[in-house]
């Protein structure tokens, strides 16, 4: 059977995400209500592959200064597959590479336990030549096991400082982002979150089942919350901050247990806790430490480059 690869195209987008409903490995963060919220500030170059008429994957990517990226603009960007097709899309991939102009072509990719033929897809890209450009050390919770918290991280609830605390989940954003989340970014790190509240009240609008927000409260206090992405079985914490009063209590801990434990119990599979590396790539040992404690194991995540020029 004859394979064509298409460049994407508006007119696609219910093509697009109907296909990814009925995909392997893919996530919300491909639909394209999601990817395009910040369209103006990509080039978009996502592809479909077809084999005769039947679409059997797609790509999110972009293109920048004659290089291809799957996906910055995303926390990953990997081909997306029907069941058995992961062989033919990503050999069809890298065909559609090594036959184009670009310089450079690139792909983030995601943890392994996203998906078991996530393997496949990183072999195959090292076999064809392409090199590690960044490793990321990311922390999960593998929720099938038992839980496996340091008494270091429950002491809270045998002292009684986590007694009077209170999670509502919901999308109470405003909150969050104002009180606590951007405040603590610009005191410890100088920086902002990469989604402003505006654009997170639109995903989560879009997304209301993928997008949920747990803050705690000690009292009417708003100590720490916690931003968690629902990308099928696995659970990742996208935004995670304490006031200084939480901080106190470990609040952003008691969220984490409390939602290990919810989440164990509806069925999901691992709890994505992120990475733990600094602006310049090195571990940042408090903060892997703090995971650690959480009964979080590391894995490396690669960014996978390959230069043609």
């Amino acid at each position: 059977m004859s394979i064509t690869i298409k460049k994407y195209q508006p007119e696609n987008a219910t093509h697009w995400n109907a296909f990814l409903k009925k995909s392997i490995n893919g996530t919300f963060l491909f639909d394209r209500s999601f990817m395009d919220y910040h369209s103006d500030r990509f080039d978009d170059h996502s592809l479909m592959i077809y084999e005769e008429d039947q679409l059997i994957g797609i790509v999110p990517a972009h293109t920048k200064e004659n290089c291809f990226y799957s996906h910055r603009g995303l926390t990953y960007g990997i081909p997306v597959v029907l069941e058995n097709k992961t062989r033919a899309v990503i050999v069809a991939v890298l065909e559609y590479l090594d036959n184009s102009a670009f310089a450079k072509a690139e792909f983030n990719l995601t943890p392994q336990h996203y998906h078991k033929d996530n393997y496949i897809l990183s072999s195959k890209l090292v076999e064809n030549g392409f090199k590690i450009g960044r490793i990321l050390h990311n922390m999960s919770v593998d929720l099938k096991a038992n839980l496996n918290i340091s008494s270091k991280k429950s002491i809270g609830y045998r002292n009684g400082k986590f007694e009077n605390l209170k999670i509502e989940r919901g999308a109470d954003f405003k909150s969050f982002w104002e009180l606590v989340l951007v405040p603590s970014l610009r005191a410890r790190h100088n920086s902002m979150p990469v989604h402003s509240l505006e654009e997170i009240e639109l995903l989560a609008s879009r997304f209301p089942n993928h997008i949920i927000q747990h803050n705690v409260y000690s009292d009417q206090e708003l100590l720490a919350g916690i931003t968690f992405f629902i990308k099928g079985k696995v659970i990742k914490s996208q935004y995670a901050a304490s006031s200084p009063a939480g901080m106190k209590t470990d609040a952003v801990g008691y969220i984490y247990i409390e939602a290990m434990k919810e989440y164990k119990h509806i069925g999901y599979h691992v709890m994505d806790l992120g990475p733990v590396n600094t602006s310049d790539g090195s571990i940042n040992e408090g903060l892997y430490r703090f995971k650690k404690q959480l009964g979080s194991e590391m894995e490396e995540v690669l960014r996978l480059e390959k230069a043609y020029k």
